[in-house]
């Protein structure tokens, strides 16, 4: 059985955030890492962190999320403290920046292929912009982590039933 197209579009994502270690990802760069793995948090848990260690990049899990966006999704997707931070509650919130980014505009025709890719890439770094470098290249560390060819490769690949009806 093949997996959703939204599924492939989240292990992409994946593969250029968080390649090892996945829902238990920590940005690189952070000097302190959280007490224990972030898929055995809580949401709150992970606030507690980002606020005890204020100076380093807090991104975290396998969508490398930013405190900012988690705070807000939290709030938007009716999350508590307590939630846990595991795969289940990271999907969600993946799968909900996805759709910010314009997926069912992109599946119905209405945002170009190109487009697409671009307001994918403002929210992942890992994934790059037309040019092959990453929208925030330089900021915090970020780079594209995987080339151009491959990212366009991998979207027509995961949606080419969808293009091929174009």
């Amino acid at each position: 059985l093949n997996a959703s197209a939204m599924d492939q579009l989240l292990t992409l994502i994946h593969r250029a955030e968080s390649p090892h270690l996945g829902y238990d990802s920590v940005h690189g760069r952070a000097r302190i890492e959280p007490p224990s793995r972030p898929s055995q948090m809580t949401i709150g848990g992970i606030f507690d962190w980002i606020e005890k260690t204020p100076d380093q990049p807090h991104a975290i899990g396998r969508y490398q999320v930013i405190p900012k966006t988690l705070a807000r999704l939290t709030q938007a997707l009716g999350l508590k403290r307590s939630t846990r931070f595991d795969g289940r509650t990271q999907d969600l919130i993946g799968r909900h920046l996805v759709a910010e980014a314009g997926y069912a505009g992109f599946i119905n025709g209405r945002i170009s292929r190109k487009e697409f890719m671009r307001n994918l890439a403002k929210v992942w770094a890992g994934l790059p912009t037309a040019n092959g470098r990453s929208y925030y290249d330089g900021y915090a560390g970020n780079k594209a982590t995987i080339s151009r060819a491959s990212y366009e490769r991998a979207i027509a690949r995961i949606f080419s039933e969808r293009l091929a009806a174009k």
